[in-house]
């Protein structure tokens, strides 16, 4: 696969054959690029990071836990 890149002052736009990926390997490679920006731009440390996720963790199973203990 053969790709041009050009970027300009608010734009990076790539450019290949659509017949290069499958529109899921695209929807793959969208995510991801989306994630980078993502973690690119947080100011979330992963200490703090660890800690939310464990709240929602916590949060999520008290509120099924007795569905599942049924």
């Amino acid at each position: 696969m053969q790709a041009q890149i050009s970027l300009d002052t608010k734009d990076v736009v790539i450019r290949f054959s659509k017949e290069s990926m499958t529109k899921e390997a695209l929807a793959h490679f969208l995510s991801y690029i989306e994630l980078m920006t993502l973690n690119q731009n947080s100011q979330l440390k992963q200490e703090q990071a660890d800690e939310l996720a464990d709240e929602i963790n916590k949060s999520v199973w008290e509120s099924l836990r007795d569905k599942v203990l049924k």
